[in-house]
């Protein structure tokens, strides 16, 4: 028999107690674990005070407002976190990062990157918005430089301004002033 998908949440802020979690009707808790006091989950990368588990993903809105954390382990996690290592690896070697400080390493049997154990997924996201920024920024200072020269574009933006004008009003025929 094969396990049912859940979706564990940890509860880093305060003990699992009534109003702590979100209790819907069309998605109940299936298990609710208090720990002995807070303690390091995850690989040792955050540390929780108990432990919240789902059939169906909770939604951000609720895991802002009772300030939980998805597990690394949650189907959906993991998808988001293959994708930032992708993005974060190739960054890694580009950068030449060496080993002890890298977030990834690459498996070469899948020919794709893999996020380390340690790595909480609020680090990794963190790295991959970075790196992300950083393209998004060469990305900019590229077609900066592939620009033509300010004069050039001065010359074009006079051509275009002389082309848009209208024409020149005529000379209203004004009676000679030359008498008063």
């Amino acid at each position: 028999m094969e396990k049912a998908q859940e979706y564990k949440y940890y509860s880093t802020q305060r003990p699992v107690d009534i109003g702590t979690f979100p209790k819907d009707k069309d998605n109940p808790p299936i298990r609710i674990k208090n720990y002995e006091g807070r303690i390091w989950v995850e690989h040792d990368t955050r540390l929780a005070w108990g432990e919240l588990a789902y059939a169906r993903p909770l939604s951000e809105k609720e895991l802002y407002h009772y300030e939980l954390k998805p597990s690394r382990d949650n189907p959906d996690m993991r998808r988001l976190m293959d994708a930032q290592a992708q993005v974060v690896g190739k960054w890694e070697d580009t950068g030449r990062v060496p080993e002890a400080q890298r977030l990834t390493w690459f498996y070469p049997d899948f020919g794709s990157y893999v996020v380390k154990e340690f790595v909480s997924p609020e680090r990794l996201a963190e790295c991959a918005r970075g790196v992300e920024l950083q393209q998004e920024a060469a990305g900019r200072k590229r077609a900066r430089q592939e620009k033509a020269p300010i004069a050039a574009q001065l010359r074009e933006a006079g051509k275009l301004a002389g082309e848009q004008q209208a024409p020149a009003a005529p000379k209203r025929n004004a009676p000679d002033r030359g008498d008063r």
